[in-house]
């Protein structure tokens, strides 16, 4: 039996790769999702936003649109609940790109 416990070190700098592709798995859904986004062509929905003005950019639609796709195929409804797992899990934070 070890005579001491590991504590973590909280204050290091990164806790997670520095490259958003090694946060999750090749072969997790999330990288589908927004491959099969970009895919898409969302043209129309681009046309509407405008560019500029007060404020910061709007998101983009492909952005919205794998993270409904990836929070509905997770079960996950609420657009609270989508923005509170945007901060704390990794593939809302993969799809938003921590933004």
């Amino acid at each position: 039996m070890a005579g001491f416990f590991r504590a973590p070190d909280r204050r290091q700098r990164y806790l997670l790769p520095v490259d958003m592709m090694d946060w999750l798995p090749s072969g997790d859904i999330v990288h589908w999702v927004v491959d099969a986004v970009e895919l898409m062509d969302l043209s129309a929905f681009e046309a509407e936003h405008r560019v500029g003005g007060a404020g910061q950019a709007p998101f983009a639609p492909k952005v919205l649109l794998a993270l409904l796709i990836y929070a509905y195929s997770q079960g996950v409804r609420s657009s609270r609940k989508i923005e509170r797992l945007c901060e704390r899990d990794a593939g809302y934070r993969f799809i938003v790109g921590e933004q």
